[in-house]
C-alpha cells in the first residue's frame, strides 16, 4: 500500500493542472418515475478538445445531510478543475437529507437505488456525451454517499465497471437507530442486512468491478472500512484500500477525492 499512495501522490504532483476553469456546470431536475418527482442534480462538463469528443463519467453521491450545491462548494470543491484535468464528466444527484441511497421499502417516494443505478444513468447517457459503458463509467461518494456508491454499484454492476467510497458508513446497523436509517429500513431487523454494504460485501467476488476504498485514520467509520478490507482480501476481490491522516470532515474528502478521481482516471485509461 506504501508503494501504491507514493505513486498516486507523485501522479498527482506531476499531472498537468489547469489554471483556466473551462468546465461547465449545469443544473438539472431529473425526473424520476420510481419516485414521482425530479431530482436536482449538477452535471459538470469538461471543456471538449475536439469536435464530437465522449468522456468517462463519475457519478458522485454526497453524504448525509448533504446536496449537490454543498458539495461543489464546500465537499469537493475541486470537481470542475478534475473535470478539465482528467476529461471526465463528474454527475451530483441530490440523494436527499438521509436516503441512504437505498430503495426503502417504508418510504415509496425514496427510491434512490433505482434513480441513481437505472434513470439517471439512462437521463444522462441520453443528454450528454458520455461514452455510455460499463468500463467507462464510475460511482464515488463519501459517508452515507460512500455506502451508497458500494451499495448501488453493486446492485448495478452492469453499470458501473469501478466503485469509489471515501470513509464510506460501509456497515450501518451500528447506526440503525441513528441517521434516520430506521424510517427508512422498517421495524423488521431481519431485513436490514439487505440494504447494508458488509452483508452484501460477498456478491463482490462475482460483480468483476475494481474498488477504491479510503479511510482517514481518525474517523469513526475506519474498523467498519477495515473489516471489509480484511473481508475483500480473504476472498480475493480485487481492490485498492488507502487508510491515511484524517477525521470524518470536509478536509478529508475533498483531498481523498482527488486520488481516487485519479484512480478512477487511471481506470478509464488501462487497456482491457
Amino acid at each position: 500500500m506504501k508503494h501504491l499512495i507514493i505513486a498516486l501522490w507523485l501522479a498527482l504532483v506531476l499531472a498537468p493542472v489547469a489554471h483556466v476553469k473551462a468546465a461547465t456546470v449545469d443544473t438539472l431536475a431529473v425526473f424520476s418515475n420510481a419516485m414521482g418527482k425530479p431530482i436536482r442534480t449538477l452535471v459538470i462538463s469538461p471543456k471538449q478538445s475536439k469536435a464530437g469528443q465522449r468522456f468517462p463519467t463519475v457519478y458522485v453521491l454526497h453524504g448525509y445531510s448533504g446536496n449537490p450545491d454543498r458539495t461543489l462548494k464546500e465537499d469537493i470543491p475541486s470537481l470542475p478543475e478534475l473535470a478539465d484535468q482528467y476529461g471526465i464528466l463528474f454527475i451530483i444527484p441530490d440523494g436527499g437529507f438521509d436516503s441512504w441511497y437505498i430503495n426503502s421499502p417504508v418510504r415509496k417516494n425514496s427510491q434512490y437505488e433505482t434513480f441513481v443505478g437505472e434513470e439517471l444513468v439512462s437521463y444522462i447517457d441520453q443528454h450528454y456525451p458520455t461514452m455510455a459503458v460499463r468500463d467507462q463509467r464510475g460511482l464515488m461518494g463519501w459517508s452515507m454517499g460512500g455506502h451508497g456508491a458500494l451499495y448501488v454499484g453493486l446492485k448495478h454492476a452492469n453499470s458501473f465497471g469501478a466503485l469509489g467510497s471515501m470513509c464510506g458508513a460501509v456497515d450501518f446497523l451500528p447506526l440503525v437507530a441513528d441517521f434516520g436509517i430506521d424510517k427508512l429500513v422498517g421495524a423488521d431487523s431481519t431485513k436490514w442486512k439487505y440494504f447494508n454494504v458488509m452483508d452484501n460485501a460477498r456478491y463482490f467476488v462475482f460483480s468483476q468491478q475494481q474498488l477504491v476504498i479510503s479511510c482517514g485514520a481518525a474517523d469513526p467509520f475506519l474498523a467498519y472500512n477495515r473489516r471489509l478490507h480484511e473481508y475483500l482480501d480473504q476472498h480475493h476481490v480485487a481492490h485498492t484500500y488507502i487508510e491515511s491522516a484524517g477525521a470524518h470532515d470536509h478536509a478529508y474528502w475533498s483531498n481523498a477525492a482527488k486520488y481516487q478521481v485519479l484512480w478512477f482516471s487511471l481506470f478509464f485509461t488501462s487497456p482491457r
